[in-house]
């Protein structure tokens, strides 16, 4: 057997790619397999790929995109609507190898990969597709253009960034802390003042922004209903220190590479280590500590999210493995890499049985990936039982999970919205159910629907749905038909 030790540089692609390529495809297997249903973030995306468009009401459009085109390629079953979620993964794995070994060495990019492809947040989102998938992706093909642009600082490199920046803004927003950190590093770093002399380099900076142009016309047509609830999510009306959260926040920034590379980081940037290559040491210690810096903050006085500042971990898990790498605690590398590994072929393993093997009752996290399918049989029948050819839900976990169920069954699925409201997302706000205009419908809520402003002579109970969905309360999901 190759030692990975003493391989010479341009044998490092080899085994990079079957390493890639192995997680890869033990990840498909596992959602091929796998008896896990969609969650309600994944219908909802789901459910915008069938309406395609450079916005939503959360976020702009690139993952509805992402999903139109596996789904139009192999159907809307589960494993196709998350397939982009190992392929891309294993592809950001591979760029993160490309931009190790320009700015180190094939040695250091194969751990740096490995390192990558196995940390426990990509292991998980490997297997559940959000938003973060394709901003991971655009965001490693950045670390590449950006250590391409760094070596020679040419207009076609410059696009390269510039164009990788443009389509990652329409994944997430968070795109943005690319070439904002970029513009902090080149005036902080005083041998790379220079750069920003040159006209490239605000071509890299700047051209990005481009792209953001067809989400910004989408947002101007819609209110900036998007800008808005970015605005709100973030929780800064409710400000106030909070040291409980520092604490939370790290924990959770740690779980994400795992504790042992992100101590690492930690403790390589406050005592000065550095590997053989002080110069990208700094350029990746730029691209992901700010980013952890001013997401804490955010976390210490306003709202806590543990991915936003999942940009932070390309980069950090690249410095991390130089440092490693060039160092006599090299060991540890390989112990987060088997720790991680482990966790990930048991997590992909585990998720393949879901289906096929008892499941425990607990966590109950798990139920909401559960009884989806059953719940649409049992709901579509009750409806047709009803007379009625549309059904209203209530809320968007309903709503996202109700349209994908009930995709095939004939049957129209509408947005409750409260009489006054404005709408709270992008069913209320394009499919809400207007009783004039869509008659007689079934409505499917586990709330009372005087609390919903539903007049008591416009309902009539049926029952109830023996269902185990989060949402049923005791197994059971009231329902009623819904009169003009």
């Amino acid at each position: 057997m190759t030692d990975l030790n003493t391989t010479p540089d341009r044998d490092w692609t080899k085994p990079t790619l079957l390493v890639i390529a192995a997680f890869l495809l033990l990840r498909l297997a596992a959602l091929l397999l796998s008896g896990f249903e969609l969650s309600y973030d994944e219908a909802q995306y789901w459910a915008w790929s069938r309406h395609l468009a450079f916005g939503y009401f959360t976020k702009p459009g690139l993952i509805a995109w992402l999903i139109r085109g596996t789904t139009e390629i192999c159907g809307d079953g589960v494993a196709c609507v998350r397939a982009p979620a190992p392929i891309l993964h294993a592809a950001a794995a591979w760029f993160v190898f490309l931009a190790a070994r320009r700015l180190y060495d094939g040695r250091i990019a194969f751990w740096s990969a490995l390192a990558y492809i196995a940390m426990p947040a990509v292991s998980l989102s490997s297997l559940l597709l959000n938003t973060d998938v394709p901003l991971m992706f655009f965001w490693c093909v950045g670390l590449h253009a950006t250590a391409l642009f760094l070596e020679k600082a040419s207009l076609s490199r410059a696009l390269y960034l510039a164009g990788t920046v443009a389509v990652g803004l329409n994944a997430k927003y968070a795109m943005i802390y690319l070439p904002a950190s970029l513009l902090v590093y080149f005036l902080a770093t005083a041998d790379r003042r220079l750069f920003l002399r040159t006209g490239a380099t605000w071509v890299a900076l700047l051209g990005g922004l481009a792209g953001f142009l067809p989400n910004l016309i989408w947002n101007a047509q819609n209110g900036f209903v998007t800008f808005h609830h970015t605005g709100d999510n973030a929780g800064w009306e409710a400000i106030g220190f909070k040291f409980g959260k520092i604490l939370e926040y790290l924990g959770g920034q740690a779980a994400i590479p795992g504790p042992i590379l992100f101590v690492v980081t930690i403790v390589a940037a406050v005592f000065g280590w550095r590997s053989r290559k002080p110069s990208a040491d700094r350029l990746m210690l730029w691209l992901s500590l700010p980013i952890l810096i001013v997401i804490g903050v955010n976390a210490a006085f306003a709202k806590l999210h543990g991915n936003w500042a999942a940009t932070a971990f390309p980069a950090l898990v690249i410095f991390a493995s130089a440092v490693l790498c060039d160092s006599r605690w090299r060991g540890l590398m390989k112990l987060s890499a088997a720790l991680n590994g482990t966790a990930a072929v048991a997590l992909a393993v585990a998720v393949g049985l879901v289906g096929h093997v008892p499941l425990p009752e607990k966590p109950r996290q798990m139920h909401r990936l559960l009884y989806w399918a059953d719940y649409g049989d049992k709901l579509a029948a009750a409806a047709r039982a009803a007379g009625v050819t549309t059904v209203v839900t209530v809320g968007r976990p309903m709503t996202s999970e109700t349209l994908y169920e009930l995709r095939d069954s004939g049957l129209t699925v509408r947005a409750h919205v409260a009489p006054g409201a404005a709408p709270a997302d992008q069913f209320q706000m394009t499919i809400p159910y207007d009783p004039t205009e869509h008659g007689p419908a079934l409505l499917v809520t586990e709330v009372d629907p005087a609390a919903l402003g539903i007049a008591p002579d416009r309902i009539e109970p049926l029952g109830a749905l023996e269902t185990r969905i989060f949402t049923a309360r005791d197994g059971r999901m009231p329902i009623y038909r819904l009169d003009r």
